[in-house]
């Protein structure tokens, strides 16, 4: 089990998803989970048939039968039909000797002209620019499947490129393909900050500069502390901040911990308060419980529900690769003494998030 984010938190709390919504997993994820990407012409909408004028992934035949292509839960004005002589973009998988769009028709854009319309972009993209971008994601995806050290070269490549679809693969992909980076990849990550807090919002609900952050988290990744201790003393942007204290913890290095408890106890961004905390805890692990008790009397309901979420990551509970030693039976209960107060905090978000990671540790120690 990873250990949960403050988007893990935020899932938590939210209502459950309807069966029309979709995580939108990007053009490099539609392009890494298709065994086929066309360009194709709709000869037969009734009976899904349509002409493959273009491939750029994988080996397709020139005609195409199609299969699962409209969302069924879909109330029907919503729902994504094929339309006579229509171009489109389709991102597909085999199913027997048909294909269906990946993420039923979240697989398809429609081609207007020199434009796409995205299912999941108000805005269209462009063709010959989206065309370039997916040959560009075809050839790196093949790379990582050549072995590490092709992997590690590839999102080299990647993160310098001018192709913000290429970076945010990267940025995506490498913390669970690469386990140790090489210097190349580690500095190439970190001159990627700048480009990535621009590109984050255009491009998904992830800040690209909260994935820097995760990926430095992941690795461990101590050369880097000394980055984001800067930002957290010179940046005015309070997502900057945040991120910046999310990175400076998951870097791991006793040295900074002066830093992170200063922007948690003073900073006036609150995620820069609750990521501090969760870097605290990242650094300190069974040791942070003080630190974690200190963050629940925060004036601001989400640096309170980061730091009962933090208090259950601190115990490791099914990490699979676990830092520190397993939680003493003490340790266990004093984080459960934790929650329980946490239960009565006057604040919904708060409280319920600590009944959940009570409920987690019940299942997993009881």
């Amino acid at each position: 089990m990873r250990r949960l984010s403050l988007c893990s938190l935020l899932l938590l709390t939210a209502a459950p998803a309807k069966a029309t919504e979709y995580f939108d997993i990007g053009l490099h994820g539609r392009v890494q989970v298709s065994d086929v990407v066309v360009v194709a012409r709709v000869v037969d909408p009734a009976l899904a048939l349509v002409s493959v004028e273009r491939v750029l992934k994988g080996d397709a035949p020139k005609q195409i039968t199609l299969v699962a292509y409209v969302d069924g839960f879909a109330v029907p004005a919503q729902r994504k039909l094929l339309v006579a002589n229509a171009r489109e973009l389709m991102f597909l998988t085999k199913k027997g000797d048909a294909y269906a769009p990946v993420q039923d028709q979240y697989g398809r854009m429609t081609v207007n002209g020199a434009q796409l319309v995205d299912s999941f972009r108000a805005e269209s993209r462009n063709l010959s620019q989206t065309i370039a971008s997916i040959q560009r994601l075809v050839a790196v995806q093949a790379r990582v499947a050549r072995g590490v050290a092709e992997a590690d070269a590839a999102y080299v490549v990647a993160l310098k490129d001018s192709d913000v679809e290429l970076q945010m693969w990267a940025l995506w992909t490498a913390k669970d393909r690469i386990k140790v980076p090489s210097p190349a990849l580690a500095d190439a990550l970190l001159a990627s900050w700048p480009t990535a807090k621009k590109v984050g919002p255009v491009l998904g609900s992830w800040n690209a500069a909260g994935l820097v952050a995760n990926t430095v988290v992941t690795w461990r990744l101590q050369r880097a502390a000394p980055f984001f201790a800067k930002i957290l003393t010179t940046s005015g942007s309070g997502d900057e901040r945040a991120w910046a204290a999310m990175a400076l913890g998951g870097a791991g290095d006793r040295e900074y911990l002066p830093v992170l408890r200063r922007v948690a106890a003073e900073d006036t961004h609150t995620q820069a308060r609750a990521l501090a905390y969760s870097g605290i805890m990242d650094i300190l692990g069974p040791d942070s419980l003080g630190d974690l008790r200190l963050g629940a009397k925060d004036s601001d309901e989400q640096v309170r529900a980061q730091a009962v979420v933090d208090s259950y990551n601190l115990l490791e509970f099914g990490h699979p690769e676990p830092r520190w030693p397993p939680p003493s039976d003490a340790l266990i209960a004093a984080v459960r003494t934790f929650l329980t107060e946490m239960q009565r905090d006057q604040a919904r978000l708060v409280s319920d998030n600590a009944k959940s990671m009570l409920a987690m540790i019940e299942r997993q120690r009881p």
